[in-house]
């Protein structure tokens, strides 16, 4: 009976698993007990969704990433502020007040984060748990907060290529990923490390 019981499961999960846009190999989703637009959902190799998810947008989810429990991803929001319509019954047309969200590869997202569309995590962000993105982060940094801001550098320079290269990514990819990740900090005046470690360490008393 158990047996049955576990074939009838995964017969459900590749059923409901299929409805996705695309989707790579050992996926792990709860279908269960979360939410998704399958139709408009794109998935890498290697992904682990936690329970409680909330997907619904159109969104692209790179390799190796994970997700913690109850991570809500929004591509649109509602319409407001119309002269005599309710904001109750104001909704959009279509992809109106809608944006896209990428998520790249080796990414990790806490318990509780909250993406808004438009939004861009960078190879190998962490954002923690209960954050709000709204904006692009750069690649391998540590990022907290509502809104959500990077505080830390994940590796030097030095050992985010080695680090790529054991991943098995070729140079120029490494090369590309440490530029964004310079010049995404240096829009926003966050480059110099020793700045990246004040703020964290204040973070933790």
């Amino acid at each position: 009976m158990r047996k049955l019981r576990r074939i009838f499961k995964n017969y459900q999960k590749r059923k409901y698993i299929k409805k996705f846009k695309s989707y790579g190999e050992n996926v792990f989703v709860d279908l269960k007990n979360s939410t998704f637009s399958f139709e408009t959902i794109d998935i890498g190799n290697n992904v682990f969704i936690g329970s409680g998810a909330y997907f619904a947008a159109d969104l692209a989810i790179g390799n190796n990433v994970m997700f913690g429990p109850r991570v809500t991803i929004l591509g649109g929001d509602h319409i407001f502020g119309i002269v005599g319509k309710s904001v109750r019954f104001l909704k959009p047309k279509g992809n109106e007040n809608s944006l896209s969200v990428l998520i790249e590869d080796e990414v990790w997202c806490g318990a509780n984060v909250t993406i808004l569309k438009g939004v861009k995590l960078g190879m190998g962000c962490v954002i923690g748990a209960g954050s709000v993105v709204t904006k692009e982060i750069p690649p391998y940094t540590v990022a907290v907060g509502n809104p959500c801001k990077p505080i830390k550098k994940i590796f030097t320079d030095e050992d985010l290529r080695e680090h790529l290269m054991i991943l098995d990514y070729l140079p120029k990819i490494s090369e590309e990923v440490i530029n964004r990740r310079y010049s995404l900090l240096a829009l926003n005046g966050l480059n110099d490390l020793g700045y990246f470690q004040q703020i964290y360490e204040y973070t933790k008393m």
